[in-house]
């Protein structure tokens, strides 16, 4: 529904939803002095867990909100997963690597999510331009060309608040995308799977750290090992068990496995889920977009659920500031759905592959015929860049995964970058940028005679230049072949920056 617009919109953005996606977008937000709104139905933080694992490009997004310090306090690095059969024998051993990788942190970590949501919400408190509503009920949505309308209900009275952009981040019933007519692509997995989370009361280190994935085709089991005392199992559930049935403690005493008894942990959560495989159709309509569980739904066999949620806050993240602090185009927020849709895909279809190959291999060698019909028996995690990124059609790299380079002062790239591009190249090559981007607003420029990693880096792609985006993907590459005799390929690609990112000339 539409109406006309004639006053300035209170709020640069709205976000509903105060999950670890809307609280990451608030801070990323916040970071550039936007003025933004969160409204959340909740009252208070959920005190318990919910996601149980991020990974290194998670923990990057957390570093450059500056959280990354505190939440590493409450993480354990996670050492992998191994697949066993219902005897508990081994079938693959998945272990993760143990140490730091090319993004600036390990590969995986485990988290307690109430931990990790409080550093968020102490991260925007520190933010004086975001403000959260809680116990908010949003109601409707109005969009015109000049703002969009949000009304909702807080404590029973009814309230309404405008913006020039509406996220929602506000899960898999969202009333955002509802309001934008976004329906649902299916993938077809629909399991449903009991979720227990317990507190040790005794010492069981014999369970030890790693995942334990029981492949038994009568009832598939997890088990993780999350920080301190917390320990969950998920138990995949049979079509007549009935949510009063399983959530009895006889019933999940026999079942989890590895065994433990009511004498060595206490039930705190017991939750029957309905594990799905879902995008949205639409990510974004006029002023509005969704992120997080309302754009997209996975099974947690890769634990990327979450971690999905935050690269679309990454995503949309310095893209919003982009259009209202830098003057960027409207258009450049189409990318947002065009880089994201197709880059979730594939972590959803790997998702669905995965409980597919728990739910019929039993041996090792149906697990690894299903993981690796080549036979390496080896899993990998997902290490893919955007297949639609923004930039040069003609550049292969735009859209990569960029490494974390430490500067000559320590200063770790992610850090100097502080919402901006970064610019790597030569004193020659970055001599003469465009207007927009001299200023420092928007890019960082850092020259590769300074600083052995960045010189390492351009070295090992042979680049002249490379642009690395607010997100850590990489915008642009220029070899060093193109500028041998000219840098009009190091001034295309600062000229395609300065244009796409903000309404400067060249």
């Amino acid at each position: 529904m539409t109406h006309s617009s004639d006053f300035a919109p209170t709020h640069d953005v709205i976000i509903v939803g105060l999950g670890p996606t809307g609280a990451t977008l608030a801070n990323i937000l916040g970071g550039y002095g936007l003025k933004v709104l969160v409204l959340e139905r909740e009252a208070g933080v959920y005190p318990l867990p919910r996601a149980v694992h991020f990974d290194d490009e998670a923990m990057r997004v957390f570093q450059s909100i500056g959280l990354s310090d505190e939440i590493v306090d409450d993480v354990r690095v996670n050492v992998g997963t191994k697949f066993v059969d219902k005897r508990q024998n081994l079938l693959l051993d998945w272990s993760r690597p143990q140490e730091i990788g090319p993004l600036g942190w390990y590969p995986s970590y485990r988290f307690h999510q109430p931990d990790l949501e409080a550093r968020l919400n102490n991260g925007i408190a520190m933010h004086d331009n975001v403000v959260i509503k809680r116990s908010a009920t949003v109601t409707s949505i109005e969009m015109d060309d000049a703002a969009v309308t949000v009304s909702f209900t807080k404590d029973g009275a009814p309230f309404s608040e405008s913006a020039a952009y509406v996220v929602g981040s506000d899960g898999a019933r969202s009333v955002v995308r509802a309001a934008i007519g976004g329906e649902w692509e299916d993938f077809g997995f629909k399991e449903r799977w009991l979720v227990v989370d317990v507190q040790l009361t005794t010492d069981r280190s014999d369970l030890g750290d790693y995942t334990i994935q029981t492949c038994d085709r009568d009832r598939p089991t997890t088990y993780v090992r999350c920080p301190r005392d917390w320990r969950r199992w998920e138990i995949s559930l049979l079509p007549d068990e009935t949510p009063e049935d399983v959530t009895q403690d006889e019933f999940i005493w026999r079942n989890v496995r590895p065994a433990i008894t009511p004498d060595e942990g206490d039930i705190r959560r017991k939750a029957v889920y309905n594990f799905e495989s879902k995008l949205a159709e639409k990510w974004r309509s006029g002023r509005a977009f969704v992120a997080g569980d309302a754009a997209h739904l996975m099974p947690p066999f890769m634990g990327q659920g979450m971690c999905t949620g935050i690269r679309d806050a990454a995503n949309l993240g310095w893209k919003l500031a982009a259009v209202l602090k830098w003057g960027a185009p409207d258009a450049l927020l189409d990318s947002y759905e065009d880089e994201r849709r197709s880059h979730t895909r594939t972590y959803v279809e790997t998702a669905v592959r995965v409980g597919h190959m728990m739910n019929s291999a039993q041996t090792a060698e149906s697990l690894t015929h299903v993981i690796s019909p080549d036979g390496s028996a080896k899993m990998n995690s997902i290490n893919r860049g955007l297949d639609n990124a923004i930039g040069e059609a003609t550049d292969d790299d735009r859209g990569a995964r960029m490494p974390q380079p430490c500067l000559a002062d320590g200063t770790r790239l992610s850090d100097a970058m502080a919402g901006r591009f970064a610019v790597l190249g030569s004193r020659q090559h970055l001599a003469n940028l465009p207007t927009p981007l001299s200023s420092g607003d928007i890019a960082i420029c850092l020259e590769r005679e300074n600083h052995p990693e960045i010189e390492a880096l351009l070295a090992s792609k042979a680049a002249a230049l490379l642009i690395v985006r607010p997100d850590f993907y990489c915008f642009a590459r220029v070899s060093e072949e193109s500028v041998i005799d000219h840098s009009m390929g190091v001034q295309s690609a600062l000229t395609t920056l300065a244009q796409q990112v903000s309404s400067g000339s060249a």
